[in-house]
């Protein structure tokens, strides 16, 4: 069990990765376009479809990322200092019963989602550009299908955690 968390958490570091690089590739993009429509006078067609399509997958690309770190916003009310002890069994049930069927169902919809959009064609008809948008759709499907495995991952851990005896450690069942 183990080696498939550690396996889920490199797979999720690697999204993170591609996350960051995509932040910097936007911030770049961002300032060519702004210079090119104040400074040079002449916008460019590509930039609010791109810059939209950027920030929207590193979003979802670092969803997974987050999650593995225990960087995500927390419920103060359940993760107080008098609850620790509940705390894997809390993160168990959530995401096993909750978390875990919910982003399976959002995970298959999104397959077909990003199938038909390729099958299709279909364009964005949101600027003149008007890019194809099945490549951004299978990020969105990618990134919710890495969250899908770091969920499972994370009942994994928990599972391992509850196993060792470590049901007192921190949130996210790291010691």
């Amino acid at each position: 069990m183990k080696a498939l968390v550690r396996a889920a958490d490199a797979a999720s570091r690697v999204c993170g990765v591609m996350a960051a690089l995509l932040v910097v590739a936007l911030i770049v993009l961002m300032l060519y376009d702004v210079a090119m429509r104040y400074v040079a006078n002449a916008p460019t067609l590509w930039g609010y479809d791109v810059n939209t399509f950027l920030m929207g997958a590193s979003f979802v690309l670092s969803i997974a990322y987050a999650l593995s770190h225990d960087a995500h916003v927390r419920v103060d009310l359940l993760y107080s200092a008098r609850t620790r002890h509940r705390l894997v069994w809390v993160d168990l049930a959530g995401f096993a019963l909750v978390a875990l069927p919910v982003l399976g169902w959002i995970s298959w919809g999104l397959w077909d989602y990003f199938a038909e959009s390729y099958a299709s064609g279909e364009r964005s008809g949101s600027s003149a550009w008007n890019p194809v948008l099945w490549p951004f759709r299978l990020v969105l499907f990618i990134g919710f299908l890495m969250l899908t495995v770091q969920v499972a991952a994370e009942v994994l851990r928990r599972i391992v955690r509850l196993r060792e005896g470590g049901a007192t450690s921190g949130p996210g069942g790291h010691a």
